[in-house]
């Protein structure tokens, strides 16, 4: 299990290249803030706090609709003990509007070290960034999970400068124990974005993600069958920048493989082609997109691009066609909260069926000064 661990990362790294396809598309949802190296010996007390309301009013026989309204909050303490290193160690707070205990997510601890030798490079172990989606296309990763998920914890690499960059990480999920009655489960994720030209006006560039989701282990005591599902996308990007506004146009095709031939899945292997018309105003932006799914699975992946259905199992549905619309208001009311207005459509030619979504969402971040640590010397 390590050694098939350090040949995820290893290949990473060796692609050295990031990703920022989703930072129009989902760029709210962000509350880490970036490592400051003048902060050295500084303590400082933060509060991250995101309140959400979404509707999805969800037709299709994919899966059934549902609303999700309430909020998340962190509690942290922020320190840096040298220029290129930081510490945040506090909680992680969910609470859904119109329950009086929170199901299924408790209160949990957060902790994170970040060491960043230099400006182009770090590494994040224990709870780490888990904005704008991960970077990843809702196909390969639900935005939801921003909010309905504990935070994720294991270990991030990143890489970035203005030409090439790498984000690669892996959450460890469920960790066992020998004898535990249950199985290990993880994911690891790999974004990343090769720009071909960026000059400040016109960019392209080649897009590359990755998702590997293994449920399994060697010491657990479950009779359950492994499973290992991978996911990619790539394609091309293309953007437009005239003052405050952007132009983008780009091209995915994503696959699907079980590497597991256990028969679990209702497919072995897939693929699907996601096309995207964008128009941005500063942060807000309009999309139009269409979707052509082929016996496509991903098991984190947002439901309605599924090929099989959720609400009815069994029923299969294995050529999906959707013609997608997505508008996102952003406006910042100040430089640590801003107010999110989304809608999305979908409509299935194939089903003939228009399902919809919409959501209100209001973010804060800030960081508060405590005190300068003064570090004693030895004589």
């Amino acid at each position: 299990m390590v050694k098939r661990i350090t040949i995820l990362f290893v290949l990473a790294l060796l692609l050295n290249i990031e990703g920022n396809a989703q930072q129009q598309q989902y760029q709210y949802l962000n509350t880490w803030n970036q490592f400051d190296s003048l902060q050295s010996n500084n303590l400082f007390f933060r509060f991250e706090n995101a309140n959400f309301f979404r509707n999805d009013e969800y037709t299709s026989p994919i899966l059934d609709g549902y609303t999700l309204i309430g909020l998340w909050g962190r509690l942290l303490f922020e320190y840096y003990p040298s220029e290129n290193l930081r510490i945040k160690i506090g909680t992680h707070l969910l609470k859904y509007h119109g329950r009086e205990e929170i199901e299924g997510v408790e209160a949990i601890p957060y902790y994170t070290l970040q060491y960043k030798p230099t400006k182009d490079f770090s590494i994040v172990f224990g709870n780490f960034d888990n904005s704008r989606n991960m970077d990843l296309l809702a196909p390969l990763y639900e935005p939801e999970m921003f909010y309905t998920q504990k935070p994720p914890a294991g270990l991030m690499v990143n890489y970035a400068n203005d030409r090439v960059s790498v984000k690669s990480w892996i959450n460890w999920e469920t960790h066992i124990f020998e004898g535990d009655p249950f199985q290990e489960k993880f994911l690891f994720g790999l974004s990343s974005d090769f720009k071909w030209i960026n000059n400040g006006v016109f960019e392209l560039s080649t897009p590359l993600q990755f998702t590997y989701h293994h449920v399994g282990g060697e010491i657990d005591s479950s009779e359950n069958l492994i499973q290992t599902l991978m996911n990619g996308a790539t394609g091309i990007k293309a953007l437009i920048k005239s003052g405050d506004w952007s132009y983008g146009i780009s091209g995915y095709y994503l696959g699907y493989r079980e590497a597991t031939s256990n028969g679990l899945q209702p497919y072995r292997a897939g693929q699907g082609g996601l096309t995207r018309l964008n128009v941005g105003y500063k942060q807000s932006l309009v999309s139009l997109g269409y979707w052509n799914g082929k016996q496509f699975l991903s098991p984190k992946g947002r439901s309605i691009y599924q090929s099989y259905s959720i609400s009815n199992p069994g029923e299969l549905y294995p050529n999906r066609e959707i013609v997608e619309g997505r508008f996102l208001f952003n406006w910042p009311i100040k430089d640590f909260v801003h107010l999110v207005l989304e809608a999305d459509a979908f409509y299935d030619l194939n089903e003939s069926d228009l399902s919809y979504a919409w959501g209100i969402h209001l973010i804060f971040s800030e960081s508060f000064f405590l005190t300068h640590v003064k570090k004693k010397t030895n004589n």
